[in-house]
């Protein structure tokens, strides 16, 4: 029976695997034989049985055998990125040394280039030596001889006349007096005032001056008493002149003067003088019988109040200075400057 199962496994091993299978006794019991495409394997010295010639109880039952899964493909670990080498920190270049230079007997210095010649500069203009104020003040003097003239005269002029005359008015008149003279006359030069105010484009000031002026004409007595100087809106409005006038314009000072008696002037204050003449309301008075007469007491007394301040002025300008005649005219331009910024 096993010569005839192994020849029809032979001849026809496709049929028998598919009719019956082969086993083969182990220390297992029966175990099925795994044929190669229908045969048994080669070589080998176990005997085998057909399924038949096996009883039913023996034979195993056969359980399929589980696939194997898979093994999971190991996925590449990410390659470790390189560290950032440190840049090596630059080595501090030694500095130079300058070459020695020897120079042979033989050899002849180079010639040094000279500087080019800068041009020559202009010559300032000449200042007075003893000028106090020449940083600071200025103002053309180009007829200073006939003015220092001018200067001495008047200097002879304050010292034996306008003093001796200015002594015998304080006097004569005590100080109440004085005090009145002065604000009458103060009080009639407000038309000087309140036009060059208005002039100047301050309007409000012309208001003050007017307030200021009716007060002291009625409740002073027709400015006697200054009763405004109680009010500090009234008693604090600056003063204003025609040269103040012309300096708001732009106009600036010119030549500088010195005029008999008056004294220092600049070419636009001698033309404000002027303006001031013509609105003082006592030069209004027409000359000729008794008007005449009455304007001459008039403008005597404000002359003479006058030469006792200017007199404090020229003193204050002029004592202990090294040069008067500049002292006063640097003293007068800075005073006219100052009031002409108020």
């Amino acid at each position: 029976m096993l010569f005839l199962g192994v020849i029809v496994s032979v001849l026809a091993p496709e049929a028998f695997a598919e009719s019956s299978r082969i086993y083969s006794y182990t220390t297992q019991g029966a175990v099925p034989v795994d044929l190669n495409k229908g045969r048994l394997p080669k070589n080998s010295y176990e005997t085998y049985y057909l399924e038949s010639a096996i009883p039913q109880s023996s034979r195993p039952v056969a359980t399929p055998k589980p696939k194997a899964t898979p093994k999971p493909k190991a996925t590449p670990k990410p390659k470790a990125t390189p560290k950032p080498k440190p840049e090596p920190t630059p080595k501090a270049t030694p500095t130079p040394k300058p070459a020695a230079i020897t120079v042979s007997k033989k050899s002849s210095p180079a010639p040094v280039a000279k500087p080019p010649k800068s041009s020559p500069k202009p010559a300032a203009p000449p200042v007075d030596d003893l000028d106090e104020y020449g940083d600071t003040v200025k103002i053309a003097d180009p007829i200073q001889p006939v003015n220092r003239g001018m200067f001495w005269l008047n200097h002879q002029l304050y010292t034996y006349i306008a003093r001796p005359v200015s002594k015998v008015y304080r006097t004569i008149l005590p100080k109440p007096v004085r005090t009145a003279v002065h604000n009458v006359y103060d009080n009639a030069e407000y038309p000087v005032r309140v036009v060059n105010h208005l002039l100047q484009g301050k309007p409000g000031r012309a208001d003050l001056e007017t307030r200021k002026f009716l007060l002291n004409s009625t409740a002073g007595v027709g400015g006697i008493f200054k009763p405004s100087d109680r009010f500090p809106s009234l008693a604090e409005v600056p003063s204003a002149d025609t040269g103040q006038t012309f300096a708001k314009w732009g106009i600036g000072h010119g030549a500088y003067v010195v005029l008999p008696v008056i004294g220092p002037r600049s070419v636009r204050d001698t033309v404000g003088l002027a303006g001031d003449v013509a609105l003082n309301p006592l030069t209004w008075v027409p000359f000729g019988g008794v008007a005449q007469a009455i304007s001459i007491p008039l403008s005597t007394p404000n002359t003479v109040r006058n030469v006792d301040s200017r007199l404090n002025a020229y003193d204050a300008a002029t004592e202990n200075a090294v040069d008067p005649y500049i002292s006063l005219r640097g003293s007068y331009i800075q005073y006219r400057e100052k009031a002409a910024s108020k």
